[in-house]
């Protein structure tokens, strides 16, 4: 396995949705957790939503796998810094 194939599997929207997935593991495996729902409320729309936008960017950037990283990573630096600075 070439790295491009790894790199065009694993991108930064992918990364994210992968938490939003640990999110909602964490939630099963804390059902006795206070506010545990919340778990599912922001991991669920998380993961789907970034699986979503990894499907547009790749049909935006015609599958280019330097483009894609460029953008995707461009979106998650703004995303992490507005979470950080609300």
């Amino acid at each position: 396995m070439d790295l491009d194939k790894i790199a065009n599997f694993i991108t930064p929207f992918r990364l994210v949705s992968l938490m939003g997935i640990i999110m909602i593991g964490i939630g099963f495996l804390h059902m006795d957790q206070r506010d545990n729902i919340l778990q599912f409320i922001f991991g669920i729309p998380l993961a789907a939503g970034m699986l979503g936008f990894d499907y547009l960017m790749r049909r935006a950037t015609r599958n280019n796998t330097l483009y894609l990283w460029i953008v995707e990573a461009v979106i998650v630096a703004f995303m992490w810094y507005g979470f950080n600075h609300s």
